[in-house]
């Protein structure tokens, strides 16, 4: 049953007959008007709902208040009306209200229809707004839960980088390229945008804290991806020794293999170091293109411990974050 409210198609069916009952039960003139409230009040998260019909119900006070007025002192004809417009629209730009002008203007042409402008009329339109809005507040409280949908994306995203490293070991060794490695960039590319907007949806469903988690593991992986284009540039470049690819190709395998989300990277930017250090006792180069390969090479080093740090740092904050 909750599944079915989730659904926004659902959520705009009930709230919108539930506001329209409710207000006929109670009298009001309209009615119908606060059904529309409703489905223009149904958001896709709770913050934004919340945000979104505090805005609409200053929005609806600012009208009622301004076309009373106008109303009562200029008479209510489509000129007034005109002016309640040129007057409404711009407070509403200054207050940053803009969600809630169309059911302001709505709310006007009730006044301005009426024959008899009294405060039963303004408690008539604020019966509507309130309506309209609360119901639909209480529907947006049932979102569908994405945490099992960003699990499953988090665990994609691992399996594409331990991919996309293990070919990268390999390529070290036998200098050839996978025919599908921009392929599976792209992949990648797309999942982690996609896995960002709904880390966003995740946070804006949490109304009194926020977990950044979400956005900041998928921050890191965002940022350890540009690592990764920046080694592919360089590692496909320059050419070793068998003995100085199979080291470095064998560390590049044990940096794919220890992908997983609970590794702070610490042992192996250790290891890395030990590395750069035996590469620093190697032969000085001979002519231009050993040292422009050599420079090629601690530039990749340095892109792998790059890739590391971050995500390093991002284990520390986690940690601290729930210590």
């Amino acid at each position: 049953m909750i599944k079915y409210i989730q659904s926004k198609t659902v959520k705009i069916t009930l709230s919108a007959t539930i506001a329209i009952i409710i207000s006929n039960y109670l009298g009001l003139e309209f009615g119908v008007t606060s059904g529309i409230i409703a489905i223009l009040s149904i958001q896709d998260t709770k913050k934004e709902a919340l945000l979104v019909g505090g805005r609409r119900i200053i929005s609806s006070a600012v009208a009622i208040a301004l076309s009373f007025m106008l109303y009562m002192l200029l008479g209510n004809n489509p000129i007034v009306f005109g002016l309640f417009l040129l007057i409404f629209i711009p407070i509403t730009n200054i207050l940053k209200i803009n969600e809630g002008m169309v059911i302001g203007a709505v709310l006007s042409t009730h006044l301005l229809i009426s024959t008899n402008i009294s405060i039963s009329w303004i408690i008539n339109e604020i019966g509507l707004t309130i309506i309209g809005i609360g119901v639909a507040m209480v529907f947006n409280l049932f979102t569908a839960p994405l945490q099992e949908s960003f699990e499953k994306n988090k665990e994609k995203i691992e399996e594409q980088y331990r991919l996309i490293l293990s070919d990268m070991a390999r390529s070290l060794v036998t200098q050839a390229v996978p025919i599908y490695e921009q392929e599976v960039i792209l992949s990648i590319e797309q999942l982690i945008v996609s896995t960002k907007l709904i880390t966003q949806i995740i946070n804006n469903n949490n109304l009194f804290k926020s977990n950044n988690y979400y956005v900041s593991y998928i921050d890191m992986r965002m940022t350890q991806l540009d690592a990764i284009k920046r080694m592919k540039r360089h590692f496909s470049r320059f050419y070793m020794t068998y003995e100085q690819t199979r080291i470095l190709s064998e560390f590049t395998e044990n940096v794919a293999i220890n992908i997983h989300e609970d590794n702070d990277c610490i042992e192996l930017i250790s290891k890395l170091d030990l590395l750069r250090s035996d590469y620093k006792m190697m032969e000085l180069p001979k002519n231009r293109n050993e040292f422009e390969n050599r420079a090629l090479l601690f530039q990749f080093l340095n892109d792998l411990e790059d890739f590391l740090i971050i995500k390093k740092e991002f284990k520390e904050s986690i940690d601290n974050l729930y210590r």
